[in-house]
């Protein structure tokens, strides 16, 4: 059964959970998502979920795509997205952030947007746990979110 964990940051929530699938979008709307954030690279979208693109479109959600390989890290292009998430999670956006099993790349994003928004990142990784305990998979995921 599809499930998103979630955690109050910045003024807002974010929902983590592994790649939805084009039937998983009826939970993305009952968890009143405001925002997808995807973390996956085009070749995974295609194998694990073609048609989430779609689906999230002919339902009105919005999605941001933010490709990571699987286990790293982002090579740029943080810096307009993590303001823009800002913006939103100040305005109490409900965003779920998603990669192939919510794990990796999802932690790794939503602990650096607490860490950016003023939580102590140790205790930010403690309280990440909590609600997704596979989050922030390697070391680089963990240096690169602030840890």
């Amino acid at each position: 059964m599809f499930s998103i964990s979630e955690i109050s940051v910045g003024g807002g929530v974010l929902g983590l959970c592994p790649l939805p699938q084009a039937g998983d979008v009826a939970a993305l709307q009952d968890w009143r998502a405001d925002l997808v954030l995807s973390l996956v690279e085009p070749a995974e979208f295609e194998a694990l979920s073609p048609d989430l693109n779609g689906a999230l479109a002919a339902e009105g959600i919005a999605q941001r795509c933010f490709p990571i390989a699987d286990y790293g890290v982002p090579m740029g292009g943080w810096g307009d997205l993590s303001a823009d998430l800002h913006a939103a999670l100040a305005n109490g956006a409900r965003i779920v952030v998603h990669c192939r099993g919510g794990c990796g790349r999802t932690g790794m994003i939503a602990l650096r947007l607490m860490v950016e928004l003023g939580e102590a990142p140790k205790a930010a990784l403690a309280r990440l746990r909590l609600v997704r305990p596979c989050a922030v998979e390697t070391d680089a995921q963990g240096v690169w979110a602030g840890l």
